[in-house]
């Protein structure tokens, strides 16, 4: 008995959502007919095509601008990097072979493969850079670097790039990043 009042509670109700929900169903069928509600068939508007494109090209031209104005800092930035890892590499060098580091003359490249110039290292444990590009700065030029640097008393080494003009001083991107002036690896000022 109990399965038969449940069955014919269920029934009433489908019965009630029903009536509530043909009337409805209805109109919305009788609308589509008559086509009040439909869109048009033509699909996109010509104004809709219009305003996309304008935005897909301030997106465009505003991210190259974005783009153009940071490179100088994005430049100086990887040099800085790179100057860093190369210190890196020569503080190693020099902490492997008892304080000493590349000469002059065997230049950076003691750090990619044993010296075969000038006074042999006694404990090469290299190659202490993988990759020969990060001895370039970001522009391309090779980094400038001499052993013993300058300084009172002097520096082991002095390892520096001539920035974004290849020349000595320079403002912004085009300023030198200088291995012993810390205040040359800030972001530069335009």
């Amino acid at each position: 008995m109990v399965v038969t009042a449940v069955g014919a509670w269920r029934a009433a109700c489908r019965l009630q959502a029903d009536a509530l929900v043909m009337p409805l169903y209805s109109a919305y069928n009788a609308a589509m007919r008559h086509g009040r509600t439909q869109r048009s068939r033509a699909g996109i508007a010509t104004w809709e095509v219009v305003a996309l494109l304008a935005i897909a090209v301030a997106v465009i031209i505003g991210g190259r601008l974005l783009i153009g104005a940071d490179a100088g800092t994005r430049m100086h930035a990887l040099t800085v990097a790179r100057l860093q890892a190369v210190c890196e590499a020569l503080d190693k060098y020099g902490a492997d072979n008892g304080g000493s580091f590349p000469s002059a003359e065997q230049g950076l490249a003691a750090l990619l493969s044993e010296p075969t110039k000038g006074t042999k290292p006694v404990n090469w444990n290299g190659p202490y850079l993988k990759d020969a590009a990060v001895l370039r700065d970001a522009w391309g030029q090779q980094f400038h670097y001499v052993a013993p640097g300058a300084g009172d008393p002097p520096r082991p080494y002095d390892l520096w790039s001539l920035g974004g003009d290849g020349r000595e001083g320079g403002k912004g991107a085009a300023a030198d990043v200088l291995s012993w002036d810390r205040q040359t690896w800030l972001t530069p000022r335009p």
